[in-house]
Order: C-alpha cells, then sequence, then structure tokens
C-alpha cells in the first residue's frame, strides 16, 4: 500500500486523511462486517476524526496566514523594488526586515504546529492500521487507503479539475 509522502503538504495531508476516514465509515455503514468488528471500527472512526480535526486546525491556521498576512509582506517588498523613486531602496530595506522581524517568525510557530499535526496524523494512521488489521485483515487495511500519483505527493483525483492531481500522472 502506498501511502503519502512525508513531504506532501499539510492540505494534502489533510485530504488523504479525509478519503481513508471515507472509505472506514463506508465499511461501517454499508459493509459486510461483524458486529463486534463495526463496533471497534467506529471507535477508530471517532479517533481518526479527532486526528484529522486537529491536522485542519493547523492547517486552517497556516494557510490563512500564507494567504492573508504573509502576502502584505510579499506585497510591500514587491512595492518597493519597484524602481521609481529614490527611496525604493530604503523602503526595501524596511519591508524586508519587517518580514523578518514580524512575519517570519510566526510563520515558524505555525508551520511547526502544521509539522506536528502531520506527525501525529501519520503516527495515528501506523497505528491504526494495526489494530485494524487485528479486527479485520491486512487486505482492508489496505483498501482504506486512495490510489497516489506516482510521486505519492497527492491523492490521485482524475475526476475533479478542479482537484491538484486531476489529470496529472506524475
Amino acid at each position: 500500500m502506498d501511502k503519502l509522502t512525508r513531504g506532501a503538504s499539510g492540505l494534502r495531508h489533510l485530504r488523504w486523511a479525509r478519503e481513508i476516514y471515507a472509505t472506514l465509515a463506508a465499511h461501517v455503514e454499508h459493509g459486510a462486517l461483524e458486529a463486534e468488528a463495526k463496533k471497534a471500527l467506529r471507535k477508530e472512526l471517532t479517533r481518526l476524526d479527532n486526528c484529522i480535526q486537529e491536522l485542519s486546525g493547523a492547517v486552517k491556521a497556516y494557510r490563512d496566514f500564507l494567504e492573508r498576512e504573509r502576502v502584505r509582506y510579499r506585497g510591500a517588498i514587491r512595492a518597493a523594488t519597484f524602481k521609481q523613486h529614490a527611496s525604493d531602496g530604503e523602503r526595501l530595506g524596511e519591508a524586508t526586515a519587517a518580514m523578518q522581524r514580524e512575519s517570519l517568525p510566526r510563520q515558524r510557530t505555525l508551520k511547526a504546529a502544521l509539522e506536528l499535526a502531520i506527525a501525529e496524523l501519520r503516527a495515528h494512521l501506523s497505528e491504526m492500521d494495526t489494530r485494524i488489521a487485528g479486527i479485520v485483515s491486512e487486505v482492508f487495511v489496505e483498501n482504506l487507503y486512495p490510489p497516489l500519483t506516482k510521486d505519492r505527493s497527492r491523492v490521485a483525483d482524475d475526476g475533479d479539475d478542479d482537484d491538484d492531481a486531476a489529470g496529472r500522472d506524475d
């Protein structure tokens, strides 16, 4: 079974985890499993959902920072590099210093939280796989994981043109 590469983004890990969750939920809801197995797998769904929510919070915080706060600094730097005024060098220095002083520490903190949430998800999935294999089978566990692109950097989804993996076979 292929697993998403560790270097994939938080958003891609989130998509991957949600695909795994959806498959497990479908097995619990519609699968031909014994009552005891379904009960145990429902517990796994709850645990996985908690892990997904943690990752989702970390992804949201980091994406919001990148898309709202960091872009302001990047915009200021681009504006300062526009060669029209004699004071552009000073403006560039100020804009770069502001990004270094204000933006980068916050980015590092959010990125560290995101990387921790990704590591926790991956550890959780590994432990979950072992528990589920003991309840059902290893083949069942393999079925939970969605297909990935060749480089294992994202879930392969040719059915969605807006998906970043649509139509690709990298």
